[in-house]
């Protein structure tokens, strides 16, 4: 009878042991599967300190892991175009749906640092509403460590992140991967102004932390749908001579060829004139459009490089007497300009007596 209980027994703990070796469990429990690399080489180290007080061993996946510890920058960059980079409606128009697949390489890359900082960018499988997102441009190629503009003090981070100071996060060859496709970042680099992307779209700001007030680089991102932006890019005079109206559009601020980066936006020349007694004789007649052009268009591109001008004219018809006003706008694509979705850049005026 003995004998038989003992072997019960030992039967009973092969089988136990049988079905944890099955469901992948141990001593200690059961064991976290690997994660999906989706059939691209495993480039995440996943070794390391497992202490909840050392940084962590499992890699960051997405930007809201970055939250807690960066709430500020967390929101700048959320509100901003690059954390709208996949869901902003009028992208998703232009790329219909990103149907036009070579559109995800620039609006879900992956990390940089992984792809190469003067390298194009490559899309990413996975997370792709988040856009340009923290890890785009932050993140090592050990997966938990991330790129900081300047020394850390690691010991003092409470965070899980490594902070590791990278030289390139402050110069403009960081945001080449998606911003030299049309040779923006090659435009500033010939300007010769001593600037950095950063100088303008990332200016530097301080944010309160406790009692102190902490140093750093807003997350805002403004560009192309900064209406302060525009403004400080060009200069609009307008002149009479020879007959003509002249308006000289010249880029004073910025140091990349105006406007820049997408071939969809524009600026454009419009001319209105009143005759003497106030009555309309034309009524914004576009006279030019400065763009770089779809590459099945042929046009040559009227872009503006930096400290350079464009000069538009129009013919005063004889006899005429009255005032003209030149207005220069901005639209984002041809279906904005066209449904009047314009926004005005800079006006001015003069009388013809």
């Amino acid at each position: 009878m003995k004998q038989r209980v003992l072997l019960l027994v030992l039967l009973t703990a092969a089988v136990f042991g049988a079905v944890q070796l099955l469901s992948g469990g141990g001593p200690d429990g059961p064991v976290s599967p690997r994660p999906e690399t989706n059939g691209e080489p495993d480039l995440i180290s996943r070794s390391g300190p497992t202490d909840e007080s050392a940084a962590r061993a499992t890699p960051f996946s997405n930007a809201a892991e970055c939250r807690p510890c960066h709430e500020a920058v967390y929101s700048e960059w959320k509100r901003s175009y690059h954390g709208m980079a996949w869901t902003d409606p009028m992208v998703q128009a232009l790329s219909k749906g990103f149907r036009m697949t070579e559109c995800i390489d620039c609006h879900a890359p992956q990390p940089i640092h992984i792809t190469g900082v003067d390298k194009r960018v490559a899309p990413r499988q996975h997370g792709r509403g988040d856009g340009v997102d923290c890890l785009t441009c932050h993140l090592l190629a050990d997966g938990i460590s991330v790129a900081a503009s300047r020394d850390v003090d690691t010991s003092l981070v409470a965070g899980a992140c490594r902070p590791q100071k990278e030289a390139t996060m402050d110069v403009s060859t960081v945001c080449a991967g998606c911003h030299n496709q049309h040779e923006t970042v090659d435009e500033l680099l010939a300007s010769g102004v001593e600037a950095e992307c950063q100088t303008c779209h990332m200016p530097e700001v301080e944010r309160v932390s406790g009692d102190a007030a902490v140093p750093g680089r807003s997350h805002v991102f403004p560009g192309a749908h900064s209406e302060e932006m525009h403004r400080r890019a060009l200069e609009l005079k307008v002149r009479i001579a020879d007959g003509r109206v002249i308006a000289e559009i010249t880029n004073v601020g910025a140091a990349h060829k105006v406007p820049t980066d997408a071939r969809h936006r524009s600026y454009n020349v419009w001319i209105s004139a009143w005759d003497s007694r106030g009555n309309a004789y034309v009524t914004e007649q576009q006279i030019d459009e400065i763009r770089l052009y779809y590459r099945d268009d042929f046009r040559p591109s009227t872009q503006i490089a930096h400290d350079e001008t464009r000069t538009a004219t129009w013919e005063i018809p004889e006899g005429f007497k009255g005032r003209v006003e030149v207005k220069l706008t901005y639209a984002l694509n041809p279906e904005e300009l066209a449904a009047g979705r314009v926004f005005d850049v800079h006006k001015g005026e003069v009388k013809i007596q």
